[in-house]
């Protein structure tokens, strides 16, 4: 075989084996994204989502990890309530933009309004459009059920995100790191649907006397 010949056949091999990467990659990107929509319908149904969850933390360079439980409701638009009972009672809420956290034993509310990145690390993220997110994001699947999400904005201060979603739809882990290598991860187990709480529960105020904070 002449060297132009080896050349030409190389070059073709080449270029095959992008277009199956390229359409690897986007059959990749479809079956996330059906993924995402099976979830987002899965909540979106007006109720109020609740599950028990497990938050572990992992700082960047570190083995050990922080544990903190307790449990969390999911509401359609973008209402979201953590109460954490364990290892110390605390409450987060979040709802039209704004999340607040209230620690009884300081007796203070910190009020504050969140960026999307924010937004993101919060399990508000699998209550939005698919393609609202493939704006923002690169979009992929990992072992059959997880997504992977890249931040596109080269500012995020996100790595990536990762939600594993069961065959109902219903998201089992929600993980991202930080640009700073800081991991966490939401575990939660077994969702069931409630009926749907007052707005009032995803905007909580303390008792009289609470110190209010805002930033």
């Amino acid at each position: 075989m002449s060297r132009t010949a080896e050349a030409v056949k190389r070059e073709t091999t080449l270029a095959l084996g992008a277009l199956i990467l390229c359409a690897a990659g986007a059959s990749s990107q479809t079956d996330a994204m059906a993924l995402l929509a099976k979830a987002a319908a899965a909540y979106d149904l007006g109720a109020a989502n609740a599950s028990p969850f497990t938050q572990i933390y992992t700082p960047a360079g570190f083995a050990t990890a922080k544990r903190e439980s307790g449990n969390v409701w999911v509401q359609a638009p973008q209402r979201l309530r953590f109460d954490y009972t364990a290892p110390d009672t605390k409450v987060f809420t979040y709802d039209e933009g704004e999340g607040r956290f209230f620690s009884p034993d300081d007796k203070q509310l910190t009020i504050r309004r969140l960026s999307s990145d924010e937004r993101a690390r919060l399990p508000l993220v699998f209550l939005e459009k698919p393609e609202d997110l493939a704006r923002r994001y690169a979009i992929s699947l990992e072992g059959g059920k997880t997504v992977l999400l890249k931040p596109r904005a080269a500012e995020s201060e996100l790595a990536w995100l990762k939600l594993s979603i069961g065959n109902s739809g219903t998201v089992e882990t929600l993980a991202y790191e930080d640009t700073s290598g800081n991991r966490t991860e939401f575990r939660f187990d077994g969702w069931k649907t409630e009926k749907a709480r007052p707005a009032g529960d995803y905007r909580i105020t303390g008792p009289k006397g609470t110190r209010v904070v805002e930033n």
